[in-house]
C-alpha cells in the first residue's frame, strides 16, 4: 500500500495586527482592486473617437458611459432606445457563455 503524505498549512499573523499596511498591487504597479473606474465611466470617459471625422460634441447624448465598452462611437444609432439595449446586453452574455463553452468543449478534448 502507498504510503499518503499530508502537508498543514499554517496561518502566521504578522506582528502590529492582521493587516500589514501594505496592500496588494494592481496591474500596473499602483494600488490593488478595480482602482478609479472614473477614466472608462461616466461623462469624463476616454473616448476612441476617428480622429478628423468626429469630435466631442458629436457624441450622442445616449451614449453617456454607463456601460462597459461605450466609447462614444455609436455610427448605426444602435443604443437609441434603452430596452433594445437591454436585451442586446442580455444576448451579448448568453453568447459569450455559449463560446466560452465552446471553447471548453474544443480545448479540453486536445487534453484527453
Amino acid at each position: 500500500m502507498a504510503s499518503r503524505m499530508t502537508t498543514v498549512m499554517k496561518r502566521t499573523v504578522k506582528k502590529g495586527g492582521a493587516k500589514s499596511g501594505t496592500g496588494t498591487k494592481g496591474w500596473g504597479g499602483g494600488a490593488g482592486g478595480a482602482g478609479d473606474l472614473g477614466k472608462w465611466y461616466g461623462a469624463n470617459r476616454k473616448l476612441f473617437l476617428p480622429s478628423g471625422l468626429l469630435t466631442q460634441e458629436d457624441v450622442p447624448t445616449y451614449l453617456n458611459g454607463t456601460l462597459a465598452g461605450d466609447y462614444g462611437y455609436d455610427p448605426l444609432g444602435l443604443g437609441t432606445d434603452p430596452e433594445q439595449v437591454q436585451k442586446y446586453r442580455e444576448y451579448e452574455l448568453i453568447h459569450a457563455r455559449w463560446a466560452m463553452l465552446g471553447a471548453a468543449g474544443a480545448i479540453i478534448p486536445e487534453g484527453l
